[in-house]
């Protein structure tokens, strides 16, 4: 079967009415103002970066009606190329800012372009991929304020598309105004380094009512973006090796060459009996307390969460918990089984964290935990301290198995800081140490009431993975209905 009958299959195959959270029919009907066009690789020249990123041999792009093979062009595109692809086997869907034309700024015809696209492909029963490249300077000045609806209209239609299916984007050049907002929905945000800004105005505007002092290109660079917050994961070298990234995610293939620092020997260790070579770190550059890894165990997709064993300070911040936050989004949206291997003393408790809202993060990331539907393993690799213990994906949050690796411990908190904390009342402190007389170092307490299945020396650790992996893999074929994603 060819490129363009799969995609025809794919997109034209009669889908019933779907229900939405609240029980009402939801299906947009067949936009009349819209038709798909057949673009073979070398048509157009503007076209050929979008063919070249996932090596395209047709393109079918989504257009106005009225428009026509030989009248299509970079200018009719309005600085926005909406289309779809076959790569690798399965559709990939593709927005695409063309900054050359009125600097892809979204007015009245592509902003409705896009919408319409987004509901378009949730007609298909395929759960398409869409890649959003954004450069743009936002909504459209030249076209007044009647825009703004127009191009606002896109954010709750890409927030539902992300709902129900992988959402990558990757911001290159000027990245402003409504276009980081629309960016910072992706389930992976990826920037090109040493070029690209991104702010909610540009800087004329800065300049204008702030003053000329702000150095615009260093305050909006993404460098400075992946230092102080988490709206981008991982800064690429350019617009070719992003897409390279993406691809690799969404065919699940192992990464080409390692990426991020190496694992420590016992970290190292322990990854290697869980994954099989080519794994691949994501957001190397976030919070370096805990790290994410996608790859494969026995050609089956994984997802990983450590705290490196290495680091003694692997107490839970604000930033790690976004980091964990964007690692279960993006795990989601890929539909994997995930594992969990802790080494924490606890969740930071000063003040700094606390102003930082900590404690509505740990709500936020454990809303996430509790409704992961594809298959959660714990392993206590180390230390596994009060609110840490979230992070173990704990049975009782729907966690499938639970294991520790043999010296590892577990509790409210360290027994010697209770004993400290208590040192000054010795009635509680008798009290405390009976109570820790029968919290030993086998878990035997734990292992009765089922919060742990076992423990188990490292070189077991290949084969309680291996078992997880065959339930996630039951429950997954059971569970494939398209489900939201908790923000």
């Amino acid at each position: 079967m060819g490129t363009q009958s799969r995609l025809n299959r794919r997109l034209y195959a009669p889908v019933p009415p779907t229900p939405s959270r609240g029980g009402v029919e939801r299906m947009p009907a067949l936009p009349p103002d819209y038709h798909w066009l057949d673009i073979e690789a070398g048509q157009h020249r503007f076209l050929q970066p979008v063919f070249d990123a996932f090596g395209f041999r047709a393109l079918r792009v989504w257009t106005e009606a009225g428009v026509s093979r030989a009248g299509f062009s970079r200018a009719r595109c309005e600085g926005l190329v909406t289309a779809l692809g076959d790569c690798d086997g399965r559709p990939v869907a593709i927005s695409w800012s063309d900054f050359r034309v009125k600097a892809a700024s979204l007015g009245h015809s592509n902003s409705r372009r896009f919408t319409a696209f987004l509901r378009q492909l949730r007609r298909s029963p395929d759960p398409t991929p869409l890649v959003y490249v954004a450069s743009s300077a936002g909504v459209s000045l030249m076209e007044g304020r009647t825009a703004f609806s127009d191009a606002f209209e896109i954010w709750p239609e890409l927030l539902r598309y992300s709902e129900e299916r992988l959402l990558l984007t990757c911001a290159a050049g000027r990245c402003l105004g409504l276009a980081p907002l629309l960016y910072g929905l992706g389930h992976y945000r990826v920037a090109v380094a040493g070029s690209t800004e991104v702010n909610l105005t540009g800087p004329e505007v800065i300049k204008l009512f702030f003053g000329k002092g702000y150095d615009f290109d260093q305050r909006a660079s993404v460098e400075r973006c992946v230092e102080h917050h988490d709206l981008v994961h991982e800064l690429v070298p350019s617009v070719e090796a992003a897409m390279a990234l993406f691809r690799g995610l969404i065919a699940r293939s192992p990464a080409v060459e390692p990426v991020g620092a190496p694992a420590g020997p016992r970290t190292g260790a322990l990854l290697n009996r869980i994954l099989d070579p080519g794994a691949r770190e994501l957001m190397p550059g976030g919070c370096p307390r805990v790290r994410l890894f996608v790859g494969t165990r026995g050609g089956l997709p994984l997802g990983v969460f450590v705290n490196p064993l290495e680091r003694s300070n692997n107490m839970v911040t604000v930033r790690t918990l976004e980091k964990y936050a964007a690692g279960l989004d993006l795990f989601r949206a890929l539909r994997l089984p995930i594992v969990s291997l802790l080494d924490s003393p606890g969740i930071d408790p000063r003040f700094d964290e606390c102003d930082a809202n900590n404690i509505r993060r740990i709500l936020s990331v454990g809303e996430r935990i509790i409704h992961y539907p594809h298959g959660a393993m714990c392993v206590i690799a180390g230390r596994c301290f009060g609110g840490a213990s979230t992070l173990a994906f704990p049975k009782v949050f729907g966690g499938c198995r639970a294991v520790a690796l043999r010296g590892a411990q577990a509790g409210m908190m360290d027994g010697r800081i209770v004993d400290q904390v208590l040192s000054g009342c010795p009635r509680l402190q008798a009290q405390w140490r009976e109570v820790a007389s029968r919290q030993g170092p086998d878990f035997a307490d734990l292992l009765e009431n089922g919060t742990l299945d076992a423990v188990i020396e490292p070189a077991d650790l290949s084969a309680e993975v291996d078992r997880f992996l065959v339930y996630a893999a039951s429950r997954l074929t059971a569970s494939r209905r398209p489900r939201g994603r908790l923000r």
